[in-house]
This record gives structure tokens, C-alpha cells and sequence, in this order.
């Protein structure tokens, strides 16, 4: 097993959606990781639901949607969410498939959030930060 530990935060890029680097809170109490989203509107295209959001900067951006489901935040509240797969890259070029629910993260320092399922590919090293790169 070579998983790459990374630290308690790390810096991704989002390409397909003009996202440049970002830091991204790695959480494993969470279960499921989020990216920051506004103006959320689903909308249909050749058959299928898709969403349009803004996202970190206020960049405008689609993406399929991949199911709806209700997540409980961790102040305990409801809300529907819309998940998407992004492509997060870290700074040591790796590219790394995402599974993401879509929320406002505006009052949080970091519009990435990663929960369990995508940290199963890595080992967390709680203690430090930025152990995939820093700028």
C-alpha cells in the first residue's frame, strides 16, 4: 500500500472549471467533500440534469449532475445538495477524481472541503499542513 500522506490541509486546482489553486480542508469526521457553490440553478441539457453555479471567484460554471441527495452540515442542518465529479490536482501533479457536493462555504477559510470517501486514497497526517507542496 503506497498512499501519499498529506497534511490537514492542501492545495488543489480545479482545471475544467478554470479554478486555479485553492486550499482544501482535509476532514475526516466528514463523510462526504464539498466545493464552494452560489446561485445554484439545476437546468436540463439533452435529457440529463445539470447544474450551473458560481464557484470560488465568482467563476460561472456547469457540470452533470451526478444525484440530489439531503446532507446534514455539521451545525446538524438539512439541505439539499447537488453532487458533481470534479478533477482535483495537487501540487506534486497528481490528478485525483472527486465526488462533491455543492454548498456555500463562504464564512469557512477553505472553499475545498475533503471528507472520508475521497481521503481513502491517502494517509493523513493530522500534525502538519501542505505536505504535497506549498507556494
Amino acid at each position: 500500500m503506497n498512499k501519499p500522506i498529506i497534511g490537514r490541509r492542501e492545495w488543489f486546482s480545479i482545471p475544467e472549471h478554470g479554478v486555479d489553486w485553492v486550499r482544501g480542508k482535509i476532514d475526516t469526521g466528514a463523510r462526504s467533500s464539498s466545493l464552494h457553490a452560489t446561485d445554484i440553478e439545476p437546468f436540463e441539457r439533452n435529457g440529463a440534469e445539470w447544474v450551473r453555479f458560481n464557484t470560488i471567484d465568482e467563476l460561472e460554471c456547469e457540470a452533470p449532475v451526478v444525484f440530489v441527495k439531503r446532507v446534514k452540515s455539521s451545525n446538524g442542518i438539512l439541505s439539499k445538495r447537488y453532487f458533481i465529479e470534479i478533477t482535483a490536482q495537487t501540487l506534486d501533479d497528481e490528478e485525483h477524481e472527486l465526488l462533491v457536493s455543492l454548498a456555500s462555504r463562504a464564512s469557512m477559510k477553505c472553499p475545498l472541503l475533503l471528507g472520508r470517501r475521497a481521503l481513502t486514497r491517502f494517509l493523513v497526517d493530522c500534525s502538519r499542513s501542505h505536505l504535497l507542496g506549498k507556494f
